[in-house]
């Protein structure tokens, strides 16, 4: 592997995940690097406003992710892994009808990442959880990335 991007991938005796992710990624590091771990990201508004849309909520994520990895000087193409926090129980019954993975934050994940990182899919945790930081946050997701070759 000459490159410094990570290379993810599926290895063969491993099953074949969803489209919006791999089952393993290495990342080369080349002296200097970053790695760059970003907090838990949500749709929460600079004032604090929440919406009680959960779709606008998870782009308000990606975009707070591609944010945060810019003033890090990464990309989203860094990315290593990545965890989503979906809530199980909303209140919304559209929402709690269905499975957390149906809920269209994967579909909004291929897209951010087609966009942002060129189809890249680095490996993933969904998780399922009771509650988040405040009870109108319903999704949010963190990411891990390394940067080679970095001089800060």
């Amino acid at each position: 592997m000459s490159h410094k991007l990570p290379h993810a991938f599926n290895p063969p005796d491993v099953p074949t995940p969803p489209p919006t992710y791999s089952q393993a990624c290495i990342a080369r590091i080349v002296s200097p690097a970053n790695l760059i771990t970003l907090a838990g990201q949500t749709g929460s508004q600079s004032d604090g406003t929440i919406s009680d849309n959960f779709i606008e909520q998870v782009k308000g994520a990606y975009q707070r992710v591609l944010n945060g990895l810019k003033a890090c000087g990464a990309t989203p193409r860094d990315i290593t892994f990545v965890r989503h926090y979906i809530v199980q129980t909303t209140g919304n019954p559209d929402l709690d009808g269905k499975d957390v993975y149906d809920r269209g934050w994967a579909d909004l994940w291929s897209e951010f990442m087609d966009k942002e990182a060129d189809g890249h899919r680095p490996p993933d945790t969904v998780l399922g959880v009771a509650s988040l930081a405040k009870r109108s946050l319903w999704y949010e997701v963190e990411v891990t990335a390394i940067v080679n070759g970095a001089s800060s």
